[in-house]
């Protein structure tokens, strides 16, 4: 009879967000690996510490700034994602979100290092120069992974596990999901995606509005139910900001969730779809075959034609 050994987990926060590791088939040494390689990415894409990647090269805007491989990589990735989006997605956006507020750490409310910021939309202009490992921000303008940072970090964590010996690796972070292998109990991993007028309690179950089943690949939901704020003068915001307004996101969408080959990619059009409307959001997803869904603000559930190809 064959034993099949429970999956080691971890739980931390980090990039802001609660990040959940699954581990089938591996060793605790492989969740002490992914820890360690998530606070490292931390430590280099994230706006809020002085002497990250992300802050010097918005400090030096304008210049060059010698980065690492993996920063390249993603803001990379960035850039491919508003090419994509035809301009919806957007990491140039970072004046607009410290103009509505967004200014402090949600994990210890420091506030972010000062950087320029009188320019926004300009991602077409961020430049990549491989032969002198640099990145170079437009000037006046600053940038922000935000999202991708996670979803990119996700996809580079639950591949190494693999590549290190793991069967099967699951990295959550903050809804940002990317698997790799296979669990030990089952011929895939089985997720659900959570109601938003449901939201999950203290040690509660969480309530989904749809179950799914994924073989390897990428989820990610963006929503304006969390990281929310009141201005001074008595409005309301949130984090995510529509580039063609400079503004946080005013549509009836609560919540986009997508799937795709990989966490970033899924967190690409997820946030592109905050900025539309339901319908058009899913006609977005519908357009460039990605499947998944979104909640609005009337409790509506609007799914892409071929997410029934995944729904258990």
């Amino acid at each position: 009879m064959q034993v099949i050994s429970a999956p080691r987990e971890r739980v931390l926060k980090v990039m802001g967000n609660r990040a959940h590791i699954v581990v089938h088939g591996g060793s605790e040494a492989h969740l002490d690996q992914a820890e360690r390689r998530l606070r490292e990415l931390e430590s280099w894409w994230s706006r809020f510490l002085p002497d990250s990647d992300i802050t010097r090269a918005n400090r030096a805007a304008g210049r060059p700034v010698v980065v690492h491989d993996d920063t390249r990589a993603v803001v990379r990735r960035a850039i491919d994602g508003w090419q994509q989006t035809i301009g919806r997605f957007d990491i140039t956006t970072l004046p607009a979100l410290l103009a509505a507020g967004y200014t402090h750490s949600t994990v210890d409310n420091s506030p972010a290092p000062p950087v320029p910021t009188s320019r926004g939309r300009v991602c077409g202009l961020v430049q990549l120069d491989y032969g002198e490992s640099a990145l170079t921000v437009p000037a006046g303008a600053a940038i922000d992974l935000g999202g991708i940072g996670k979803g990119f970090a996700a996809d580079v964590v639950a591949e190494e596990l693999v590549a290190d010996g793991a069967d099967g690796a699951l990295v959550n972070l903050g809804g940002d999901i990317a698997v790799q292998g296979l669990p030990a109990d089952s011929p895939v991993w089985s997720l659900g995606i959570d109601d938003p007028f449901r939201p999950v309690r203290h040690g509660g179950e969480p309530h989904h509005v749809a179950r799914f089943h994924l073989v390897s690949g990428g989820v990610a939901t963006s929503g304006t139910t969390i990281r929310r704020w009141t201005r001074a003068d008595g409005s309301t915001a949130h984090h995510l900001i529509d580039p063609t307004t400079a503004a946080p996101t005013n549509t009836d969408v609560l919540t986009a969730t997508v799937i795709a080959a990989d966490a970033a990619t899924a967190e690409v059009f997820a946030t592109a779809a905050t900025t539309l409307p339901g319908t058009e959001a899913v006609a977005m997803l519908d357009g460039v075959g990605l499947a998944g869904l979104v909640v609005t603000d009337d409790g509506c559930v609007h799914r892409t034609a071929n997410l029934k190809d995944y729904e258990t």
